[in-house]
């Protein structure tokens, strides 16, 4: 024996490692499924623990900010949608579900540090069970909500339901690659567990869940508000932007500005620039928040 090394060795590069490593994850992952599914059921009993009206009190918040916005936005400061509360009510749904799914998964490894130390697990199967959790309530709160928006959009909003259900779908997957860069990023800066509400009442304001965007371009298209021309881009580059649209086709409608005010359409199908748009940013967030996790879980047990 010479002592050399054999030739025929191949070492894995970087992103091959990369890959395999996520690979065993996800593998890891689907092995723990039952595991998802009872932290899902977890939540869901928690919440509704000792509440005589159980699935409904999840329908106080969006039914109530339906009314209060419909009378601010029809009455005080009019925006001249046609059937306001519809419009609202299916961008809203789809916010809700977003918002809640990260308020809940940020607090999730820091919630559970006494099970992080003591007990492996794949650590994603935390913000994950808040995101499902949360699907559950959109899926049912639609369904609730669906006889009110046929009867004020038509029959339309049952036709193009594959589309609403693909909207659902795109956007879990955005709010599970958001949920768990919140869980994993708030283990080591804890001031962002502070700063949510702050940054997700911006981030609603900034998504056209109260106002069509095309009333945005309407407005910033007069000559005395070109400086502003650059909120069009800000929105246009929002990741909630295209699934609020996309799910707001098939619900309610296509919404143009028109020299007469603004006109609504019926449901209808989407164009393909918005679902690229949606599915384009549903995978870099999960790829994104899924890495920085991984990498944030190597130290959950020291530093939670």
């Amino acid at each position: 024996m010479s002592g050399e090394l054999p030739v025929d060795i191949q070492v894995p590069s970087g992103p091959r490692r990369a890959v395999r490593g996520v690979t065993g994850k996800l593998l890891q992952l689907w092995r723990a499924r039952e595991l998802l599914a009872q932290l899902v059921r977890k939540e869901l009993k928690v919440r509704y623990k000792n509440s005589a009206l159980g699935f409904l009190w999840s329908m106080l918040t969006p039914v109530l900010m339906t009314g209060v916005f419909s009378l601010v936005f029809t009455l005080i400061a009019p925006i001249e949608v046609p059937n306001y509360p519809a419009f609202f009510i299916s961008g809203y749904l789809l916010w809700q579900f977003f918002q809640n799914s990260c308020q809940g998964a940020i607090h999730s490894i820091v919630g559970n540090g006494d099970l992080v130390k003591k007990v492996y697990f794949p650590r994603e199967a935390l913000p994950l069970s808040h995101v499902f959790a949360q699907l559950v309530h959109l899926l049912l709160a639609l369904a609730v909500l669906s006889p009110y928006l046929i009867y004020t959009r038509g029959i339309g909003v049952l036709l193009y339901l594959p589309i609403t259900l693909a909207a659902i779908a795109l956007l879990t997957v955005f709010a599970s690659g958001m949920a768990m860069w919140f869980a994993g990023v708030n283990v080591v800066f804890r001031d962002l567990q502070e700063l949510f509400v702050v940054i997700f009442q911006v981030w609603f304001y900034a998504t056209p869940v109260l106002y069509p965007l095309a009333l945005v371009s309407d407005v910033l298209g007069d000559d005395r508000f070109a400086r502003f021309a650059w909120l069009e881009t800000l929105l246009a580059i929002n990741p909630t932007t295209w699934f609020v649209e996309l799910f707001r086709t098939g619900l309610y409608g296509p919404v143009t500005a028109t020299s007469d005010g603004l006109v609504d359409g019926p449901p209808g199908w989407p164009d393909l620039a918005t679902v690229g748009g949606a599915a384009g940013w549903a995978v870099l967030a999960l790829v994104i928040g899924y890495v920085v996790f991984l990498r944030r879980a190597r130290t959950f047990a020291k530093e939670v």
